[in-house]
């Protein structure tokens, strides 16, 4: 009897052992598996990372390279030329409202030059050159050869775009030396005609409907 008994000991136990090694064996390939495959994801995500970081090295040092070669200075130095261009455009054709005031530097040289300025006859305003119109004038002064020349000069050089062309010079009239008292025979008289720029009236309201 005890010889059974302990038979049917050994072999639950040898069933129960068997049942262990199993599940052992089982539960071990589970985890081993597993393992493998988180390292797999994770040596995924560690080659996506280096790759993103080598892409951002790779930029950076092209960013380092251009910014040595002066790059970003140049694309700001043009700028500002072209901010400086725009300003000085802006400073040299008058506003409509201006020309008024041009002709009174006009008039305010020719005395400052010792010249009459006897004749200030506006001509038919012109389209063009876009975008602006032209506006001119037909002048008459008179005066001695170099207050002539200085103040032509000086008409020249306003701040405002002004162009004297057309020049013709000739001995005043005699009528006009007497009436400005002067009896030594070398008045002359300059005859020419100046024209300015000034932004057409269509531009203007494209610019402000823009």
């Amino acid at each position: 009897m005890a010889s059974l008994a302990q038979q049917k000991s050994t072999a639950v136990l040898m069933i129960l052992l068997a049942g262990l090694t199993g599940y052992i064996a089982y539960t071990g390939s589970v985890i081993e598996s597993a393992g493998i495959a988180g390292l797999a994801t994770r040596q995924e995500r560690v080659i996506a990372v280096r790759d993103t970081v080598a892409r951002l090295e790779a930029a950076t040092d092209s960013a380092k390279k251009e910014l040595a070669r002066g790059t970003v200075a140049d694309l700001r130095k043009r700028l500002d030329n072209y901010r400086g261009s725009l300003a000085l455009l802006r400073r040299l054709v008058p506003e409509r409202n201006e020309v008024p005031n041009l002709l009174d530097d006009i008039s305010t040289r020719s005395k400052i030059r010792g010249v009459t300025l006897s004749q200030v006859v506006p001509q038919p305003v012109e389209n063009g050159p876009a975008p602006f119109d032209t506006y001119k004038y037909t002048l008459s002064v008179i005066g001695h050869y170099d207050e002539i020349g200085a103040f032509l000069a000086d008409v020249a050089s306003l701040q405002r775009v002004i162009v004297p062309y057309d020049l013709n010079v000739a001995a005043a009239n005699t009528n006009a030396a007497k009436a400005l008292g002067d009896t030594t025979g070398a008045l002359l008289e300059a005859k020419f005609q100046i024209r300015t720029y000034v932004k057409a009236a269509n531009a203007e309201g494209e610019a402000s409907g823009s």
